[in-house]
């Protein structure tokens, strides 16, 4: 068993387990005082008060000392049995304060020797079900911040695509008119050929009428 560090730990609950305990002893106190006192009075009814005074003291007070160191001892007992089902409820109300700011602290744990060992297993529960109600709630926050993610991408992408094909397109034309140049400059050579392949038979002809 792990020696406790602490003895008074709930000062409202420990402070009345004391106070009743003084309470009974101080009332079996005068019980066992006027019982003894009424008792010797009417044994002896025909003696003074200091007669009975001095015949009572001489019958009470080998027990004075043992009542004396007893009643602190019954103190201390009852304050540490106390702290069997006092530490555990202290535990208890320090963990909610903890699972309140901190969903993901450690679990209840009581001592060994500790009643109410029947509150861990509920309240762990407890504590794994809020985990998960949490994480659940969590999740709908952050599928919209992905999907928002995903179209700007997109959109990046797209645009980075427009931008890439916007060169080629206004190059097409250049393009398109050097391959038509040789075209043209072979259709503008091509007269020139034919009347050079003309001109042979316009000498043949010539000639002819000269002969």
């Amino acid at each position: 068993m792990i020696p406790r560090q602490r003895i008074w730990v709930d000062r409202d609950v420990q402070g009345v387990l004391i106070g009743r305990v003084i309470l009974y002893w101080g009332i079996g106190l005068a019980y066992l005082g006027l019982g003894s006192v009424f008792s010797q009075y009417y044994q002896n009814p025909q003696w003074t008060w200091q007669e009975h005074a001095s015949t009572l003291f001489a019958q009470v007070w080998p027990w004075i000392p043992s009542l004396v160191l007893f009643m602190p001892l019954v103190v201390f007992d009852v304050v540490r049995m106390s702290n069997l089902f006092v530490g555990p409820v202290h535990r208890l109300r320090k963990h909610l304060v903890e699972l309140k700011n901190d969903p993901q602290c450690e679990p209840l744990t009581f001592r060994p020797d500790d009643y109410w060992q029947n509150l861990l297993k509920p309240m762990n529960d407890l504590q794994v079900e809020i985990l998960h109600l949490r994480a659940e709630l969590d999740r709908p926050a952050d599928e919209p911040a992905a999907s928002q993610s995903s179209e700007s991408s997109e959109e990046e992408n797209a645009s980075s695509k427009a931008v890439s094909a916007a060169p080629q397109s206004t190059s097409s034309p250049a393009e398109e008119g050097s391959a038509e140049s040789p075209a043209a400059e072979a259709s503008a050579e091509s007269p020139v050929e034919e009347a050079g392949a003309e001109s042979p038979a316009e000498e043949t002809s010539a000639e002819r009428v000269e002969a």
